[in-house]
């Protein structure tokens, strides 16, 4: 179901992994951020934005994990947007993001979840977001703004102006703490966290859980701050 998000802004709580699917729409035009994984909600999603009366004109991924991306299936007849190496990514490892997707389901998940995983085609986001880019739609500004290397290696934060808002995939999480692997950036993270104090919007919409705003930068700054501490302890010695 559409949930209002922020001006201009809904969202749309797939059951996997709760993650957050974003529609930006003014003016009859919608730009879908971040579709899910499976195409059967992603089609109930897009049916729900035209049974409002908007078209839409495009996708964007912030990133290239499972969860937000493998449902692009839905949208591919419009212009699909992303970070070159989370475009990368996708086209080297879809049977690895297919495999992460089944091994997250749990019991009681619907009759079929994993076959549709399995069967489905995992296309590449087709417009790869070098520097920054900006998309009108309807009345309002859509910036797209690619990062170096925090979350994942290729990840994309999404502004949208007037209304002050930034898309920020999960670079931001809220109801839980932020998730790295090796694959992370915590130092470039750091960095993408003093930029958005600076540059990001006045509410920021995450991948998971409900808006917040810069206080929650900064829970993610100290938890950052304390694994690298802890990290860089001589060979041998513990933390106390």
């Amino acid at each position: 179901m559409l949930e209002r998000a922020a001006e201009g802004v809904d969202r749309w709580v797939m059951p996997e992994a709760a993650m957050n699917a974003y529609v930006i729409a003014s003016a009859g035009e919608a730009l879908v951020v971040d579709p899910g994984t499976l195409p059967s909600r992603a089609s109930a999603l897009r049916e729900a934005i035209e049974a409002r009366g908007d078209r839409v004109v495009g996708v964007v991924v912030t990133h290239a994990h499972w969860d937000h991306f493998l449902a692009m299936e839905t949208f591919s007849d419009v212009p699909s947007f992303a970070h070159p190496a989370a475009i990368e990514h996708i086209h080297a490892h879809p049977d690895e993001h297919r495999a992460a997707a089944v091994a997250s389901l749990h019991e009681g998940t619907e009759q079929g979840t994993e076959v549709e995983l399995w069967r489905m085609q995992v296309p590449a986001p087709s417009v790869p977001i070098e520097r920054e880019h900006a998309l009108l739609v309807g009345d309002l500004r859509v910036t797209l703004e690619p990062l170096d290397a925090a979350h994942t290696a290729g990840d994309l934060l999404v502004h949208v102006d007037p209304v002050d808002v930034t898309i920020t995939g999960d670079v931001v999480e809220v109801g839980a703490d932020p998730q790295w692997d090796a694959e992370s950036d915590l130092r470039g993270w750091l960095s993408v966290l003093t930029h958005l104090r600076v540059h990001g919007r006045t509410t920021l919409l995450p991948g998971h859980g409900d808006p917040a705003d810069g206080a929650r930068l900064e829970h993610h700054r100290r938890l950052f701050d304390a694994q690298l501490a802890s990290s860089e302890l001589p060979e041998g010695d513990a933390a106390d």
